[in-house]
């Protein structure tokens, strides 16, 4: 009996993370991925929609429909992570301007329509700012009772990696994080803290890049090689890779352990703008009920076996 394919929509600002995170879930086959949702982040939008068309021709998956998304934060001006992810936002590499076009329908409407059909069975994958699920929550009240779980990258219970206090993700948009975690839907959070314990080792980057040829597995190593390159130069074991972690949790969460807490977002401190507030049970306020599962430990070899397993699938398909 074929079982039944689990309904999801990226969310995602590619972004050389993002695109191997997007490289695990297209080949993983329990995904029924029903379309990727660009938002402003890692890049202006314009780029993150370009590249995750690219990222489609690239791997054959070219029938996921790529949406609108959103330009800028809620109430703020566009917040983007600059030229960290290089000049277009896949660092080195450089691939051909896509043929497949972006979807005349914006992003809120479609994860709301997805979420209605799906009957309260979809899951959201969340690894850019969080504006596009904020506006919708704001412009579909309801919509939390047809989501079956959110699960992000952002956030971090006690570093920063834009601020000394605040992820990239969150900082980006804190009030459209605030709406996300209070919205009552059920949330996981992979923070700055797991993400560093999933790096990618020089050993690791030569298993990716494999010894086929393949077209994807290359990609991925070139995408992945700089962030290597710097770690090991500063002392690291390994190049983090952010995004990837939540990928991780969405094919088999036994790979990450989490703990079950309570996050707010702060939006207004001088210091602590974008920060993930995390409260404990061994800090616990009795009022503060725990509303996220925080990634707060990882199996890093079978991290690194799912990257490897995802581009010799997708290079064996594409070979056929």
């Amino acid at each position: 009996m074929e079982l039944k394919k689990r309904p999801v929509i990226i969310d995602c600002d590619p972004g050389e993370d993002d695109a191997v995170c997007l490289f695990m879930m297209f080949a993983d086959e329990q995904f029924d991925i029903l379309g990727i949702t660009p938002v402003c982040g890692n890049k202006p939008l314009d780029f993150c929609t370009t590249n995750a068309l690219r990222l489609c021709e690239l791997t054959g998956y070219t029938d996921i429909p790529v949406l609108k998304g959103a330009p800028k934060a809620i109430f703020r001006e566009a917040r983007t992570a600059g030229d960290i992810h290089g000049a277009t936002g896949l660092g080195n590499v450089v691939l051909p301007d896509p043929v497949k076009t972006v979807e005349d329908e914006y992003a809120w409407d479609f994860i709301y329509r997805q979420a209605v059909a799906h009957k309260g069975e979809l899951e959201i994958l969340a690894v850019g700012p969080l504006t596009n699920l904020a506006t919708a929550l704001l412009k579909y009240p309801d919509l939390k009772d047809y989501v079956k779980q959110i699960v992000i990258m952002g956030g971090a219970s006690g570093m920063g990696n834009m601020t000394p206090t605040a992820e990239f993700n969150i900082w980006a948009d804190p009030e459209g994080a605030k709406v996300v975690f209070k919205s009552g839907i059920s949330m996981v959070m992979m923070g700055l803290e797991i993400c560093y314990d999933a790096y990618v080792s020089p050993e690791d980057l030569k298993r990716i890049r494999g010894d086929k040829g393949g077209r994807v597995a290359g990609v991925a190593a070139d995408l992945i090689s700089k962030r290597v390159d710097h770690a090991t130069a500063n002392g690291m074991p390994g190049g983090v890779l952010c995004d990837a972690v939540s990928a991780a949790y969405m094919i088999d969460p036994s790979v990450i352990e989490c703990e079950h807490v309570h996050v707010d977002v702060e939006v207004s401190g001088m210091l602590t703008e974008g920060k993930t507030v995390v409260t404990r049970s061994f800090t616990e306020n009795a009022k503060r009920e725990p509303n996220t599962y925080l990634g707060c430990g990882i199996d890093q070899p079978r991290f690194i076996d799912l990257i490897v397993a995802a581009v010799e699938k997708i290079d064996a398909e594409l070979a056929q």
